[in-house]
């Protein structure tokens, strides 16, 4: 069977994020079962053509052959290769001019990691299916404000706030992609967790398991904890980081005493830099930052931490979390879809309603005044060391995606 791939983030020059990795190690196991075929979508034509060039031949030494006309349009690359607003404006139009330089020559289309309307006009006369890391749009929208207001807020600098996000949603995404599921339906919609389809509001498929970690951080575990909790991701309001000084302020209340926090990552912007610095010197926390970190030094700072605190707002599935759990760590998190729908049930992993600080900093204390005893148990319950073998292989994940394939291709 001929399987077309349609996606962009294989020829991105750095590295896309959980999606992209997601993508490409399943798409890799995947030729062992298909004869696959990819369609570079539209958005890899803002990249410079040698760079696109030079990961097309790494993407060809994984057995991915890419269709003979992707080097046809980037001898008209220009056309395409529009940036910023504009952009933005003209997405739609790209993906069909694009799409329509493409032969579709398959027996089925997929895209693994959502990121761009081309599968729906590639799909115009084949059966396609995509998997959602994230929602395609928020379909209740008073909901949705509700929680802008109170973690996205606004941003005096760019003048960017929950508005434009909220705009962005009831004007644009929500209604853009309700026309195209009416248009040209999938044959099948899938996603890392219950999440997206929830927060989007559809019907569909759950991968299981959605994603993998590698094995090798297993041997991170049970190497005995340090006096300090964790936190690391994107730096910024969808990952909660300005809640993480308030929380952090009402764990030391309870402990009566000062608990440091290493973060590690990048902030995304000056704004929320500087107002993540200005309540720690505000409330005297102990913070150390590390910034951005090899992985192998991520992985051994995690690993003895007592606990990774999360309060994101903002995930399709959450491969740190995956992470935490695999490197011996345990969990307090926000009980958004995602985070419930894949860790519900582990000891490990705390969950409380979303922007409940003050249940966080009390599930974040029972965890820190566990004793070796108890927090060995919690990290080696059986249950947990079977969802871990479960999710350690992309094998499995890859598994899943082509039984679903399998079951709508037919």
């Amino acid at each position: 069977m001929k399987l077309g791939i349609v996606y962009n983030n294989f020829l991105s020059p750095k590295f896309a994020g959980g999606g992209a990795e997601h993508a490409y190690e399943v798409v890799k196991r995947l030729t062992k079962y298909f004869k696959i075929v990819y369609y570079p979508s539209s958005p890899v034509f803002i990249w410079d053509k040698e760079v696109l060039i030079e990961k097309a031949k790494e993407v060809e030494r994984e057995g991915i052959k890419i269709t003979p006309e992707f080097y046809s349009i980037l001898e008209e690359q220009n056309k395409f290769r529009i940036r910023g607003i504009k952009r933005f404006l003209l997405s739609d139009k790209i993906a069909k001019e694009v799409s329509k330089r493409y032969s579709v020559d398959v027996d089925f289309l997929y895209e693994p990691d959502h990121t761009s309307f081309d599968i729906f006009y590639l799909g115009k006369s084949t059966k396609f299916g995509l998997t959602l890391h994230l929602p395609l749009f928020y379909n209740n929208s008073i909901k949705y404000l509700r929680r802008l207001v109170k973690f996205y807020k606004f941003n005096p600098y760019t003048g960017k706030g929950f508005y434009t996000r909220f705009l962005y949603n009831e004007l644009y995404s929500k209604p853009k992609y309700k026309r195209l599921l009416k248009k040209y339906k999938p044959s099948f919609i899938a996603a890392v967790s219950k999440g997206p389809l929830e927060e989007s509001g559809i019907t569909g498929e759950v991968l299981f398991p959605g994603n993998a970690f590698d094995p090798e951080l297993l041997k991170y575990r049970n190497r005995g904890k340090e006096d300090y909790v964790v936190f690391w991701s994107r730096l910024n309001q969808d990952k909660g980081i300005h809640e993480i000084p308030d929380i952090l302020k009402r764990i030391q209340a309870k402990l009566s005493k000062r608990v440091k926090l290493v973060l590690m990552g990048r902030f995304f912007d000056k704004y929320n830099e500087k107002l993540f610095w200005k309540k720690v010197k505000k409330y005297g926390l102990n913070v150390e930052y590390l910034g951005f970190v090899p992985r192998e030094k991520l992985y051994d700072v995690v690993s003895r931490a007592k606990l990774f605190i999360y309060p994101t707002h903002i995930d399709g599935f959450s491969l740190v979390v995956l992470e935490a759990l695999a490197l011996g760590t345990p969990v307090v998190a926000y009980g958004i879809p995602a985070i419930r729908s894949v860790y519900y049930g582990l000891k490990a992993v705390k969950i409380v309603e979303e922007f409940d600080q003050e249940d966080m900093s009390r599930k974040a204390y029972e965890i820190l005044s566990l004793n070796e005893k108890d927090m060995d148990e919690i990290i080696n319950e059986p249950k947990l060391l079977d969802f871990l073998k479960l999710h350690s292989s992309w094998d499995n994940v890859a598994n899943s995606v082509r039984d679903v394939i399998m079951k709508y291709a037919s």
